[in-house]
């Protein structure tokens, strides 16, 4: 294996600080250079080979210019349908991840809603979703008051546009998904998706899950669905359940800053270099 001189952009935010700390463990990152407005630059750019952008929405374009020739995930959703940017979504990307320069990291959302559905691509009509998170995912320390609290409904979510565009491969259109994300204000991490559908597949839907996740090493399927079972892992569990009408609910959860941020931007990392795609992220 090969020794990776780092940069990260961004190490003090949200998902910069938990992306610094598996870095740090990683057998084959070397952090060379980071910045920040809160503690500004620390080493020298020109000797990372590798750069991560763990910046606010919309404040990475302005430093791509200082990465050029460079290879980058942006864990942002600033690039997730750009032109010349790979949507790193492990499961669904593999292979274009690996020879990618630039990678978008998928979010958090979509990433419980998409690994929820891409095993019956084709199969589900009328997909209902509801998502639940934890207030880390709105960059927002734990609350003292109880508060649940439904936010951004009637499909106005952003991860909904790439949560459409990866169910292409579903042959979902726009119209057939709808998608109400939740907030508990008292938990940090976790989130669960709840999706509901109707299925037309041909074998049992736990059979179609369990061979389509053969050989992912960070999706599971369970029986029951509890965040503290994922929480600071990169794993996704899945639950299937499928009725004598064929309607399904697929649950699903993972931890929205690992698996739903800088884990998973890790594990893109071990991809684009060629590295087990666990390495760093087993506890």
């Amino acid at each position: 294996m090969k020794m990776v001189n780092i940069g990260v952009i961004g190490h003090t935010g949200r998902l910069g600080k938990p992306l610094v700390e598996l870095l740090t463990r990683h057998p084959e990152a070397n952090i060379v250079y980071t910045e920040s407005r809160k503690e500004g630059e620390s080493g020298n750019i020109n000797n990372a080979d590798f750069i991560f952008l763990a910046l606010p929405k919309g404040e990475s374009e302005p430093y791509l210019a200082k990465c050029e020739g460079k290879r980058i995930i942006d864990l942002s959703e600033d690039h997730r349908d750009s032109s010349g940017w790979v949507y790193g979504l492990a499961e669904l990307e593999r292979e274009e991840i690996r020879s990618a320069q630039k990678v978008a990291n998928p979010g958090c959302y979509a990433t419980s809603i998409i690994l929820g559905l891409l095993p019956v691509k084709g199969c589900v009509q009328k997909v209902s979703i509801a998502s639940t998170s934890g207030i880390s995912g709105a960059g927002m320390a734990v609350s003292s008051e109880d508060q649940f609290l439904i936010y951004k409904d009637g499909n106005t979510h952003s991860h909904l546009k790439e949560i459409q565009a990866a169910l292409k491969y579903n042959e979902l259109s726009p119209g057939e998904i709808l998608f109400v994300p939740q907030r508990i204000d008292t938990a940090d991490r976790g989130i669960i998706s709840t999706i509901f559908a109707s299925y037309d597949g041909l074998r049992p839907a736990k059979e179609a899950y369990k061979s389509f996740y053969e050989g992912n090493p960070f999706v599971k399927l369970v029986d029951t669905i509890e965040t503290k079972a994922v929480n600071r892992t990169n794993n996704v569990h899945i639950k299937v359940q499928q009725f004598s009408d064929n309607r399904l609910i697929v649950l699903s959860t993972l931890d929205n800053i690992v698996k739903g941020g800088s884990g998973h931007a890790i594990q893109n990392f071990n991809i684009m270099n060629g590295f087990d795609e666990t390495l760093g992220l087993l506890n």
